[in-house]
């Protein structure tokens, strides 16, 4: 379960998946389950006796989290209304299935294939979904005979495995196959969890080694979870692979920037 920052955020995008602009007050929320929990969790939070202060608050928090992520925050806020509106109703339904689907295990595909499917709004390029179960290229010798096609010199599937750690290849628009750099998302659908991500990013880095042509420190695994990654959430040591989660997926605020210093 998500920290009270990104509960209150979930129940926003739920409110606003549906109806697109609301009005939520303290009142409104303490008619949800767990609600009025949340709302003395949010004023603990923000050292805030006043409800309405926590809220604008929590508000704000998340507008510098979006910020930090390259993004906008997906929806408007005004304080004497207490009205919510959304700026972007899709990606505010996103975050609310994946909230209803999150520890499922029998929807990790589902999970996997959303993910790859808003990743393109933050990419160029080419993005693989290659994860198990599939659609198609189900047998080893057609899936490696796939991913050849990226780059892979070598089979990536031996023995018994059915992805080699791989859900979804972003293969980057820079050089040419096969050097062509290729950033790794494993996809976990639950909370961060680092040995999970530990082990995940493991598996990855064996098959990546399987492209002889470019070193496997080249390329960029990364590991998304089902949550909302922030610093403080984070290990101080250093990690072996870039940590992501639902905020990473918003569109970003502009495609690309350039500076001349």
């Amino acid at each position: 379960m998500p920290g009270p920052l990104f509960e209150f955020f979930e129940i926003i995008a739920e409110e606003l998946s549906l109806h697109g602009s609301s009005v939520i007050t303290s009142d409104s929320l303490k008619t949800k389950d767990q609600a009025s929990t949340l709302l003395e969790d949010l004023k603990r939070e923000y050292n805030e006796t006043d409800t309405e202060k926590a809220i604008k608050a929590a508000v704000e928090e998340l507008r510098k989290h979006f910020k930090e992520k390259g993004s906008e925050l997906p929806f408007e806020y005004e304080p004497a209304t207490g009205v919510f509106t959304a700026k972007d109703q899709t990606f505010l339904t996103f975050i609310k299935d994946m909230s209803l689907i999150r520890g499922v295990g029998k929807r990790s595909r589902d999970f996997e294939c959303r993910v790859t499917d808003r990743l393109r709004l933050r990419a160029t390029g080419e993005i693989h979904r290659v994860g198990h179960p599939r659609d198609r290229k189900k047998r080893k010798a057609e899936f490696n005979l796939y991913l050849s096609k990226l780059g892979f010199d070598s089979p990536v599937l031996l023995g018994k495995e059915k992805d080699g750690g791989f859900d979804i290849l972003w293969v980057l628009p820079v050089g040419t196959i096969p050097h062509r750099p290729l950033v790794s998302v494993q996809c976990k659908n639950g909370k961060f969890n680092m040995g999970e991500a530990d082990k995940s990013v493991a598996a990855g880095k064996r098959s990546l080694v399987q492209n002889h042509r470019l070193q496997e420190s080249v390329h960029v695994p990364c590991v998304l979870f089902n949550d909302y990654l922030y610093p403080n959430k984070l290990t101080k040591k250093a990690l072996g692979f870039v940590p992501l989660g639902l905020s990473d997926l918003a569109a970003l605020e502009k495609n690309i920037s350039v500076e001349f210093i």
